[in-house]
């Protein structure tokens, strides 16, 4: 995961999710103890790096 600095500021956002994904996403959040927003951060940062990693250009090389 990429390290955060001081110049990081986390901004809200908004999105539509299946029902059954916000279920599962509870559960998951609840057995590993963290909230969504923390395993929505993981997934984001995971989501960059395969695009980086496919070296596609859409700007966050």
């Amino acid at each position: 995961m990429t390290k955060n600095t001081d110049q990081d500021k986390k901004v809200p956002v908004t999105t539509h999710l299946y029902q059954r994904q916000i279920d599962k996403l509870n559960h998951v959040a609840a057995e590993l103890k963290v909230t969504k927003a923390v395993l929505f951060r993981e997934a984001i940062e995971q989501l960059l790096k395969h695009y980086e990693e496919k070296q596609l250009d859409i700007g966050i090389k």
